[in-house]
C-alpha cells in the first residue's frame, strides 16, 4: 500500500474511534514526532479541525519526513495552532501522543523526554498511536521514560510489547485499529507457531460436552496430591477448583490430620491419607486420568516427587507451588528424562527457581524457552499470563484483574486445570501437547473471567479464593450464554 494511502486510512480510522472514546474532547493537543507516527497524528488533527474542534500541535523538531511535513503545512494552513512551548497545551481536553511508534531502539533524549514528562504530569487524558512513546515494541520495557497512556490504539496488528506485563503501567486501555490488511499478507499461526496468539476465542480448548449416557469415570478421575499441617487450606482450595471443573471423580492424597477437613468441606471427594512417610494410592487402584500436585505440600514435596517419578510417569501431571519447588531442587530436566507429560504453573519466583538461566525481560520468550527446555506446557502466571508449549505454540490471556493477587488463587487454578485434563482423558482423548495446551488455556481463561465477573459484583476485595472456586460454574454458564447470544 502506498505510504500516503496508508496514512490516510489509518488517520481516518483513528479519528472515527477517537470520537467514540473521547466525545468530550473539544480542544486537542498533538505531540508530533518527525516520522510517520507524527504524520498519523497530523491527519487526525486535520479531521478534528474540520469537525470544528480546536487543535494545537507541538513539534519537537523541525526536520520532519517529507510526507509528515506535507501534512504539517496543510494543517497549519487550515488554522491549527502550532506552539513551541509544550506548556501551551495545558488547556486541552485530550493529548494525542504521536511521537514514536514501532522500531524505537534507543533511550529517549531531549526534547522528547521533557515532552513525555510534561504530558504524564499534566493530568490530561493521553491517546497514544500504535505504542506509547518510549515503549519497546517487543519486550514492553521502556526506553528510559515513556508516555503513560489513557488509551493506546494499535495500528493494523497488535504489537508484541503491548501484551507484555511490563507494559501494563503505560498502555492504558487497548484498542486495535483495523485498516484493511489483506488476509494473504498475514502469517498464519500454524505456519509460524512461535507467534503468540491472544486467547480471545477459548471455546475450542474446552472438553466436549458429555453424552447423555455418560458416567462419573467418563467425566474424568483426578488425583490431587496436596496439603500439610501448616498449609491445610491449599489442599481444600485445589479440591474446590477441581469440583468447579466438572470432573467426575476426585481423590485427594493428604496427611492423615487433614482427612476430617476434606470430608467436611468436600464430602464427595475420596481421601487417601498418609501418616508419617508420604504415600500415594496404588496406580492400579483407580483409573486416574491426571494428577494435580503441589499446593501446600511443604516438606513432603521431595518424598512425594520420588514416588511419582518412580510409579506415576504414565499419567499427565499438573504441577504447582511446592511441587514446582521440589522440581527446582531435583532439576526440571527430570520431566523430560522420565517422559512425563506435564503442565507447570509457576509464578515469577517459582519460574526463577525452576529456570535460573532464562532471563525474564521478555516474559513471552521466557515461557517459550522454558517449555522447550522442560518438554512441558508452561503457564507463566501474572497479570498477562503466558501459556507456552514445547513446540513453540504460545497463547496470552488478555484479560485479568488484580483481584487474583491473593494467596490461594493459584491453588484453585491447579485443581481447575487438573479437572479439565481429567475430563479430556475420561472421554477417551489421547493426551498430547494439544490437549495439555488446551487444558492450560481453558483453565487460565475460565479462572480469569470468573474473577472479572466477581469484581463486577463484589469489587476488587470481594474475590477470595473459596468464592472464586464456588463461582466457576455460574461464570461459565454466563459466558456460554453470552457467546450463544
Amino acid at each position: 500500500m502506498p505510504v500516503a494511502a496508508l496514512m490516510e486510512k489509518v488517520g481516518l480510522a483513528i479519528f472515527a474511534q477517537l470520537q467514540r472514546d473521547f466525545p468530550q474532547a473539544h480542544r486537542v493537543g498533538i505531540l508530533c514526532g518527525t516520522g510517520h507516527n507524527g504524520g498519523d497524528g497530523l491527519v487526525v488533527g486535520r479531521e478534528l479541525l474540520l469537525s470544528q474542534k480546536t487543535v494545537k500541535v507541538w513539534l519537537g523538531k523541525p526536520d520532519l519526513k517529507p510526507l509528515t511535513a506535507d501534512h504539517a503545512r496543510y494543517l497549519k494552513a487550515l488554522g491549527a495552532e502550532f506552539v513551541t512551548d509544550i506548556g501551551e497545551l495545558a488547556d486541552c481536553d485530550l493529548l494525542i501522543d504521536a511521537l514514536f511508534g514501532i522500531g524505537l531502539n534507543r533511550q529517549l533524549a531531549d526534547p522528547w523526554v521533557g515532552a513525555v514528562g510534561w504530558a504524564n504530569s499534566s493530568g490530561i487524558p493521553i491517546l497514544s498511536l500504535d505504542l506509547p512513546s518510549g515503549l519497546n515494541d517487543q519486550t514492553g520495557q521502556i526506553w528510559g521514560c515513556c508516555t503513560r497512556a489513557t488509551r493506546t490504539y494499535a495500528l493494523g496488528l497488535w504489537k508484541r510489547g503491548l501484551w507484555q506485563e511490563a507494559a501494563l503501567p503505560w498502555v492504558g486501555q487497548l484498542h486495535r485499529i483495523e485498516f484493511g490488511i489483506p488476509g494473504w499478507a498475514l502469517i498464519k499461526p500454524e505456519g509460524s507457531p512461535n507467534i503468540p496468539q491472544l486467547l480471545l476465542q477459548p471455546w475450542s480448548h474446552f472438553p466436549p460436552a458429555p453424552p447423555l449416557d455418560t458416567h462419573k469415570y467418563r467425566q474424568g478421575s483426578l488425583l490431587i496430591v496436596a496439603g500439610s499441617a501448616a498449609y491445610a487450606g491449599a489442599s481444600v482450595l485445589a479440591g474446590l477448583g477441581a469440583r468447579g471443573s466438572g470432573a467426575g471423580m476426585v481423590t485427594m492424597a493428604v496427611p492423615t490430620e487433614l482427612k476430617p477437613l476434606i470430608h467436611t468441606v468436600l464430602p464427595e471427594v475420596l481421601v487417601h491419607a498418609w501418616e508419617g512417610i508420604p504415600s500415594l494410592p496404588p496406580v492400579s487402584e483407580k483409573p486416574f486420568q491426571a494428577v494435580a500436585l503441589g499446593p501446600g505440600l511443604g516438606e513432603t514435596r521431595l518424598p512425594l516427587l520420588d514416588v511419582l517419578l518412580r510409579d506415576w510417569t504414565g499419567i499427565p501431571w499438573v504441577v504447582d507451588a511446592d511441587g514446582l519447588n521440589g522440581l527446582a531442587q531435583l532439576g526440571v530436566d527430570h520431566l523430560r528424562q522420565h517422559r512425563i507429560q506435564a503442565i507447570l504453573t509457576p509464578h515469577l519466583g517459582e519460574f526463577r527457581r525452576l529456570f535460573p538461566g532464562i532471563p525474564l525481560d521478555d516474559r513471552i520468550e521466557a515461557a517459550q524457552r522454558a517449555a522447550t527446555r522442560s518438554g512441558a506446557v508452561v503457564v507463566l502466571k501474572g497479570s498477562r499470563t503466558v501459556i507456552a508449549a514445547p513446540s513453540g505454540r504460545c497463547w496470552l490471556n488478555p484479560a485479568s484483574t488484580p483481584a487474583l493477587a491473593r494467596g490461594g488463587s493459584g491453588d484453585v487454578l491447579t485443581g481447575l486445570i487438573g479437572g479439565l485434563l481429567a475430563r479430556w482423558g475420561g472421554q477417551g482423548s489421547l493426551i498430547d501437547e494439544s490437549i495439555l495446551l488446551s487444558c492450560a488455556c481453558a483453565g487460565v481463561w475460565w479462572h480469569g473471567q470468573t474473577a472479572l465477573q466477581l469484581v463486577e459484583e463484589r469489587g476488587l476485595t470481594g474475590v477470595d479464593p473459596a468464592r472464586l472456586a464456588e463461582h466457576l460454574p455460574q461464570a461459565l454458564q454466563t459466558l456460554q450464554q453470552e457467546q450463544a447470544g
